[in-house]
């Protein structure tokens, strides 16, 4: 009689366990689809980028401003006055190295698209 209650208990206890576990799991697989799906901002930090509004905030640059020339300066001097030899933060050159990645990365994308739109209204 004892053994059979045992039993009972153990398969119970194991078939809740089963759904749970398959339940979490199908909550998990819904929730990777949906933040793969959504990418933009979250991709790039994911990926260990930073967005552009942030990397304008760090070189001190305003929308209207963005140019090559402009991203260069600003990243030049910055890049130097935060160097660890004038007793400056590494982690402030990083991030001010990855500003201007990111805003170069998106000034060529940019240009890439200008192209593209000029190509096919030509066409």
């Amino acid at each position: 009689m004892a053994h059979r209650l045992l039993v009972n208990v153990i398969f119970t206890g194991a078939s809740v366990f089963g759904r749970a576990f398959t339940e979490a799991y199908k909550q998990a697989a819904k929730a990777s689809a949906a933040g793969a799906a959504a990418g933009g901002p979250a991709k790039a930090a994911s990926q260990g980028g930073i967005s552009t509004e942030e990397a304008m905030k760090i070189l001190d640059l305003e929308k209207n401003e963005v140019s090559i020339d402009k991203l260069e300066e600003k990243y030049n001097y910055l890049f130097d006055v935060n160097s660890k030899e004038k007793g400056n933060s590494f982690y402030l050159q990083s991030k001010v190295y990855y500003a201007m990645d990111t805003l170069k990365k998106e000034l060529e994308y940019l240009e890439k698209l200008k192209e593209n739109k000029n190509g096919a209204a030509s066409s």
